[in-house]
């Protein structure tokens, strides 16, 4: 049994990182292949309750130039595996997917610096006019990749997860509930990661709108959302107004000057 989840998880696993590195449906995205573990492994509610705190906390995480972030897809899904398995839920979740996101972030730079051998091979026959192994090593690239993601998510659930269960029921309850109040604070480091990336001098008019609305309105997630919409878009329509143009008795005493 445990070996068919762990062969479920990981094709999860092939699905995100093929969508990471290829079509972008957001399909890489913690919030769904949290839910796609909870899927496969019988508890769909508690793998999208996983996901949602994950991808809350990992919301400013992104690849500029050359840096790698942490490997949310990694973390995402055996942090949600384990925290099922576990029977702790987002708790244990949350405790173990963000130190193997950031753990297996080095798998990652070191698949990304194996791949430089098959780009080099690539130029090479471009070079030569030699286009018929471009592909070739286009996608073996990708499945380079693709086994530095999925080996360690199947040896995680293989060997670990039974593990994990035991560990954390030997685990006090008061370092559970430690755990449980950390994994609440996450998601104000994903949201202060991401403000620090977008907000700009005449930006914190729409944060503090939201504020308001959310405290001192009592408005939900979806109302806040639509007013926002509303905001932005007369907020575009002020901003791509026409200039206004120039009158005729304007122009005609410009021409009588």
């Amino acid at each position: 049994m445990l070996f068919t989840q762990a062969l479920l998880v990981t094709l999860v696993g092939i699905i995100a990182t093929i969508d990471y590195n290829g079509p972008l449906f957001m399909i890489h995205r913690p919030l769904v292949t949290s839910a796609m573990v909870g899927l496969v492994l019988g508890d769909f509610t508690q793998g999208v309750l996983i996901g949602s705190a994950l991808e809350l906390t990992w919301l400013g995480v992104t690849g500029i130039g050359g840096y790698t972030p942490p490997d949310t897809i990694s973390g995402a899904i055996i942090g949600t595996a384990f925290g099922i398995l576990s029977g702790q839920g987002e708790t244990a979740g949350i405790a173990i997917a963000v130190p193997i996101a950031v753990a297996t972030q080095q798998l990652d730079v070191l698949a990304k610096t194996l791949d430089v051998y098959f780009v080099k091979k690539a130029d090479n026959d471009a070079k030569n006019g030699d286009y018929s192994k471009i592909g070739f090593y286009h996608y073996s690239s990708l499945v380079l990749i693709t086994l530095f993601k999925i080996v360690p998510i199947f040896l995680a659930i293989m060997l670990g997860g039974e593990y994990v269960a035991d560990l954390f029921a030997k685990v006090p309850p008061i370092v559970m509930q430690g755990l449980n109040s950390a994994g609440a604070l996450l998601p104000s480091i994903g949201f202060g990661m991401l403000l620090n990336m977008m907000l700009k001098k005449n930006m914190w008019v729409f944060l503090l709108i939201g504020f308001i609305c959310s405290v001192y309105g009592g408005m939900s997630t979806i109302g806040i959302s639509l007013v926002g919409i509303a905001v932005a878009y007369f907020y575009d329509m002020i901003g791509s107004k026409p200039q206004e143009t120039t009158s005729s008795s304007d122009v005609e005493e410009d021409l009588d000057l």
